[in-house]
């Protein structure tokens, strides 16, 4: 059975594996996208402060973040803050992509989920 404090730690230890640093890209590539359309979003999610952990997942179309909180309006309000700032550097990207705002209290599922334009 695994308990809450391992699925906390096994969230950070995927997220540390599948992410050489913050900004860095997984090497597979979405069709039509660049490497340079996301390489400036988790650099832009830790200038602002917004979160300390960001993964961009091109394969899925995603930018993973974990925001220090259990309460989901908070989540929810963190998601569209974050992604009311990333619209300069998201309105290029084609595709839909979304933003997933992940919990180091509750690693089973994203707490808030909004798309990015």
């Amino acid at each position: 059975m695994v308990t809450k404090m391992t699925r906390t730690a096994l969230l950070f230890a995927i997220l540390a594996l599948t992410s050489t640093g913050c900004g860095n890209s997984e090497t597979q590539q979405a069709p039509g996208k660049t490497a340079d359309d996301t390489s400036k979003l988790c650099p832009a999610i830790a200038a602002a402060g917004l979160a300390k952990q960001c993964r961009v997942d091109t394969g899925y179309g995603s930018v993973d973040v974990v925001v220090d909180s259990f309460d989901d309006e908070v989540a929810r309000n963190a998601c569209a803050h974050i992604a009311d700032k990333l619209s300069p550097l998201t309105a290029q990207l084609s595709g839909p992509w979304k933003l997933q705002i992940f919990s180091p209290y509750r690693s089973d599922k994203p707490t808030a989920t909004c798309v990015l334009h």
